[in-house]
C-alpha cells in the first residue's frame, strides 16, 4: 500500500476541521486561534475567502516578536508567509517530508484542484510513519546513518 498524504489526512484527528483567521485580524487574534486548538499555523484567508498565506509559530517569533511590532495591533496579513506550498491528497509522504525538509517548511496545503482539504504538519507526517509506516522509513535512516559513519577500525 502506497502510503500517500491522504492516508495521513484521514488517519488525523479534525482533519476535516480548517482553521483560518481573516487577513484584516490582528496578530493576536492569529495566536488565539493558535492556542485555542492547540495547533502550530492558521491559514489566513482574504475577502474573497480564499487562502492568501499562512500564519505560523516560527511567523509570530521571527516575523513578530523579534522585529519588535505589538501583537495586539498589528495585521496578521503584514507577517504571514504568503509562499504556501500545496500538495495533492495522492502525494506520496516520501515525497511530501522531501518537500518539507528542502524547503524548510513544517506545514503543507492539502489541495485537490483548486479545494482546499487541509494541512499537514511535519508532526503528522512523521506521527503517521512512526505508528503506520513499513518499515521502509526506519530502514533508510538506518542505512544512512551506516554510509555516514566510518568504520570502528577508523575512528
Amino acid at each position: 500500500m502506497q502510503q500517500t498524504v491522504e492516508t495521513v489526512m484521514a488517519l488525523k484527528a479534525h482533519a476535516d476541521e480548517l482553521i483560518a483567521v481573516d487577513a484584516g485580524a490582528t496578530v493576536m487574534e492569529a495566536v488565539n486561534a493558535l492556542a485555542q486548538h492547540s495547533i502550530g499555523a492558521v491559514l489566513i484567508r482574504n475577502e474573497d475567502g480564499l487562502i492568501d498565506g499562512i500564519f505560523t509559530e516560527r511567523d509570530l517569533l521571527l516575523r513578530v516578536v523579534h522585529a519588535g511590532f505589538d501583537p495586539r495591533t498589528t495585521p496578521v496579513s503584514m507577517v504571514m508567509s504568503r509562499d504556501v506550498r500545496f500538495v495533492s491528497p495522492g502525494t506520496s509522504v516520501e515525497a511530501a517530508l522531501a518537500l518539507m525538509q528542502l524547503n524548510r517548511f513544517r506545514h503543507l496545503l492539502v489541495m485537490d484542484g483548486p479545494r482546499v482539504l487541509g494541512l499537514v504538519s511535519m508532526g503528522d507526517m512523521t506521527n503517521y510513519l512512526i505508528r503506520h509506516g513499513e518499515g521502509r522509513f526506519e530502514a533508510a535512516v538506518r542505512a544512512r546513518l551506516q554510509r555516514a559513519e566510518p568504520p570502528a577500525g577508523e575512528r
